[in-house]
């Protein structure tokens, strides 16, 4: 089952997406459950019994949001792949996964515009897949970890690279505005027989720039969720992103960075892809 949420006759809707159209589960579930956040809480039993309606809407007519548009939390692992531009540490090897937070605000949605902003210069790509969090948890074990999780989207973990000079911290460099995205949807967990087993492939103006496979990550899911619920509580809503592959325009020989006019594409095996184009901050 694919979760989306959208806008549609400029009103803020979710549901399902369904072929070619989109069953409006916002309409069908009623007030009781507002936003796909609420109804991920209370509600999958009846999302799941609507996945197989007829679809309410056309695809052509919605846009879609956030997957998540109010989610509490976005954290994501840094250097968490097998790549050579990602792992070289002086210490050795990584003892503990690199974990920073970002704004909802630092993300577009599917078919959205990643800014190129005024103040950078250095805009990079990163393809990643995402976990969401179902269900509510606090120092959760590993082997209890894959029952908080309601499923996967994909993320364009979009990063400044030269703002990651002007500091010791990640979260400049990593939240400007519109720099990242988010989407389209989140497949339901059920979908995924083992997420460790996926693939990603990022595609810049149709070339590929990033290839390869989710089995490369150094800290896998189960440790992420566990290691992430001992400093917070993980509610229904939030996202882990679970690093990047190599590829990244920083670990090129020559970097050419992302320009207005360029598009970028992540696509995730049984999970979707993800597009955006590039623009200048005006």
């Amino acid at each position: 089952m694919k979760l989306i949420s959208y806008h549609e006759g400029g009103k803020a809707r979710y549901g399902i997406q369904n072929g070619d159209g989109v069953i409006d589960a916002s309409a069908r579930l009623g007030p009781e459950f507002p936003t796909l956040k609420d109804a991920m809480v209370g509600g999958m039993d009846q999302l799941h019994s609507l996945a197989g309606e007829a679809a309410d809407v056309a695809q052509g007519t919605i846009k879609y949001d956030l997957p998540i548009p109010n989610a509490d939390k976005i954290l994501c692992a840094g250097r968490n792949y097998r790549a050579y531009h990602e792992v070289i540490d002086a210490g050795g090897p990584l003892q503990f996964p690199s974990i920073f937070g970002r704004l909802a605000s630092s993300f577009v949605p599917h078919g959205g515009a990643v800014i190129n902003p005024r103040e950078g210069e250095n805009l990079d790509y990163e393809g990643e897949l995402v976990v969401v969090i179902g269900k509510r948890g606090r120092s959760i074990t590993e082997e209890n970890a894959m029952d908080h999780v309601a499923g996967y989207t994909i993320m364009d973990e979009g990063t400044l690279r030269d703002w990651g000079k002007k500091g010791t911290q990640n979260m400049p460099s990593k939240n400007f505005y519109h720099s990242g995205a988010i989407g389209p949807w989140i497949v339901t967990a059920d979908e995924i027989a083992d997420p460790m087993k996926l693939h990603i492939t990022t595609r810049r103006n149709g070339e590929v720039v990033q290839d390869g496979g989710t089995d490369l990550m150094i800290f896998d899911i189960k440790f992420l969720i566990s290691h992430a619920s001992k400093f917070t509580w993980l509610e229904p809503g939030d996202m882990i992103a679970t690093g990047s592959p190599g590829g990244t325009i920083a670990g090129s020989d020559k970097k050419i960075w992302l320009s207005a006019g360029e598009t970028l594409e992540v696509e995730i095996s049984d999970v979707g892809t993800l597009s955006v184009t590039i623009e200048d901050e005006e």
